[in-house]
């Protein structure tokens, strides 16, 4: 059986020294197969908020969205049916990697340049939703950490659970 930490410390005080959590458990009879990370690490993917989306002049399906971190702006080309301008959406910046092995980097998509990506649930690995942008809560902050901003740092226990 998988247990999140985050939801255990809703019910019990657990501390902070997971290692120590573990050894606790296994004291109390039952078995800790492993440790793990929750969630994908996503380096340099922080809420973006989309200020203006256009009409790509060359291509029917595309947007030249400008995007903003709440220090800089960045013009980003989009084929995403549901942008629209206020929206919070996640944004890939140059150099950061995606959980699929794409490295993001500057781009020339028909003519237009492009300096990130906005990105859906599925190409960050926090769900299966691909259907366009994953939208965020609009009481994200622009420019923060989106693992921070979604509480996605978590640890899971895997608990091997004896008959007896």
């Amino acid at each position: 059986m998988k247990i999140s930490l985050n939801w255990l410390r809703d019910w019990v005080d657990t501390g902070d020294d997971v290692p120590a959590l573990a050894h606790a458990l296994t004291m109390a009879g039952l078995e800790i197969e492993g440790v793990s990370a929750a969630g994908p690490s996503l380096p340099g993917v922080v809420v973006g908020e989309v200020k203006s989306v256009t009409k790509h002049p060359d291509a029917e399906k595309l947007n030249v969205c400008v995007v903003s971190t709440g220090k800089e702006e960045f013009q980003i080309v989009c084929g995403a049916p549901n942008v629209r301008v206020g929206m919070k959406a996640p944004l890939a910046t140059i150099g950061s990697k995606l959980p699929n092995g794409v490295e993001i980097k500057r781009a020339k998509l028909r003519g237009v340049e492009s300096f990130g990506m906005l990105c859906s649930a599925r190409e960050l690995a926090i769900n299966e939703e691909a259907s366009g942008l994953y939208d965020l809560p609009v009481v994200l902050k622009a420019g923060e950490d989106l693992v921070r901003a979604l509480a996605l740092v978590d640890t899971v226990l895997e608990v091997n659970i004896k008959p007896n």
